[in-house]
């Protein structure tokens, strides 16, 4: 058998590698002084172990639209920002277009909620949901201002919950035409509602 290496085993050279111990082959006797030998070229195994599965690749987060959440959401939410504004004016007696702004901030906030993000559809929607409160919410502003009006002059103002959409709209109308700030306000509410929930970049702040 031809002579091999006192410490690994392996065969030795013809010519030893180290003339002081011809006993070593070449990889030992570089390791013996401190050099990298010919085994040091060999790749460490990857994180745990070589037979061990590659880790995962990330893959980009999807996040899918739930229009119908959408509709629910965003029809509650800008209810409860219109009956929020009646109730503020119901109790004060005074008037304040300003306030609209909830009602569109809350109807791009609720279908934000239910669709999960924002687009161009969820942006119409809030815009849609925002108005309809608006109108619905400004005919019973009207009828409370009347009625807290009629008591500060002494006399007693007895007006019907709901007379029918023809007086609903007519009222509404009126409202809108007296107070032009009312108009103004309704504008900058449905923009905000579709600023809100129209960009695709756009989340909901909670949910």
């Amino acid at each position: 058998m031809p002579p091999a290496c006192a410490i690994c085993g392996s065969p030795l050279p013809t010519v030893p590698a180290d003339t002081a111990h011809p006993e070593r082959c070449p990889a030992c006797a570089a390791r013996a002084v401190g050099a990298p030998g010919p085994t040091s070229a060999v790749a460490p195994p990857p994180q745990g172990g070589w037979g061990a599965p590659p880790p995962p690749i990330s893959a980009p987060l999807v996040v899918k639209v739930r229009l119908l959440d959408a509709l629910l959401t965003g029809i509650a939410a800008a209810a409860v920002g219109g009956v929020a504004w009646w109730a503020i004016v119901a109790l004060s007696g005074s008037q304040f277009p300003y306030l609209a702004l909830i009602v569109g901030i809350l109807a791009g906030q609720g279908v934000l909620v239910g669709a999960r993000k924002g687009g161009p559809l969820q942006g119409a929607l809030a815009a849609g949901f925002c108005l309809v409160a608006l109108v619905v919410a400004e005919y019973f502003v009207a009828r409370s201002l009347a009625i807290s009006q009629a008591a500060d002059a002494g006399q007693h103002l007895d007006v019907p919950l709901w007379q029918g959409f023809s007086f609903a709209r007519e009222v509404v109308t009126e409202a809108v035409k007296a107070d032009k700030l009312v108009g103004l306000f309704w504008g900058i509410a449905v923009i905000a509602a579709a600023v809100t929930a129209g960009a695709p970049s756009r989340r909901p702040a909670i949910g």
